[in-house]
């Protein structure tokens, strides 16, 4: 109970994501556009981040540096895919 609500999060943070990464799929399969694939990529490094991060803190550590390096490291390369993604449809 004592984190209930961040567990709530988690689960949010996971579907959603997984929505997004899906579509984002789905959209690379249509139109084999190397650019989507690298935004579906980028979605699921930010959700499996964030959600790395809970599982993390919930199971096995509370060291709160860990988590958030953790987090923090695969949100970057998620980003990084995602503005990649954007940059190679503009051009």
């Amino acid at each position: 109970m004592d984190y209930l609500y961040l567990d709530i999060a988690q689960a949010l943070i996971l579907v959603l994501g997984g929505v997004v990464v899906y579509y984002a799929t789905a959209a690379y399969r249509r139109s084999k556009s190397q650019a989507m694939w690298f935004l579906a990529l980028g979605f699921a490094f930010v959700t499996l981040g964030a959600v790395a991060a809970g599982v993390l803190f919930n199971f096995y550590t509370s060291d709160l540096v860990l988590v958030e390096t953790v987090q923090a490291s695969s949100q970057a390369v998620g980003f990084l895919f995602i503005v990649y993604s954007l940059a190679r449809a503009k051009g």
